[in-house]
């Protein structure tokens, strides 16, 4: 598959992701009714399942390696601390939890985003 092709795939995929995200993490803070809707729920999980295969499918085709990436080692850690944040947000059932998990997990995105952009480690 072209290069290019993937990577816009695989950034719609995060773009798809990051809206379920919010939608199913704001219902929850208010009615609920969204986070528990059929579709709503997995189409989430598709969508994370299809952004993390075409991930890897990027990553093995331009042959990088997260040991040999800073960047990239740190950007799998905060997708693993944003997937840990979700959880909170999900299971929890006070705002007073979530509403902390939710920045947390904002900042985890925008970090991301970042390194995903510059290709420059905050850390390794």
């Amino acid at each position: 598959m072209d290069y290019l092709v993937l990577k816009h795939t695989h950034m719609v995929f995060a773009i798809l992701s990051i809206v379920l995200f919010y939608t199913r993490s704001v219902s929850r803070l208010t009615t609920g009714k969204l986070a528990k809707n059929k579709l709503v729920f997995i189409s989430s999980h598709g969508v994370d399942t299809l952004l993390l295969v075409s991930a890897v499918y990027l990553a093995v085709t331009l042959g990088m390696k997260p040991s040999s990436q800073p960047w990239l080692m740190e950007k799998i850690i905060l997708v693993v601390g944003y997937i840990g944040l979700g959880f909170v947000i999900a299971k929890s059932k006070h705002k007073s939890k979530q509403i902390p998990a939710l920045v947390g997990a904002t900042l985890a995105l925008l970090a991301i985003g970042y390194l995903a952009s510059t290709k420059s480690a905050f850390i390794l």
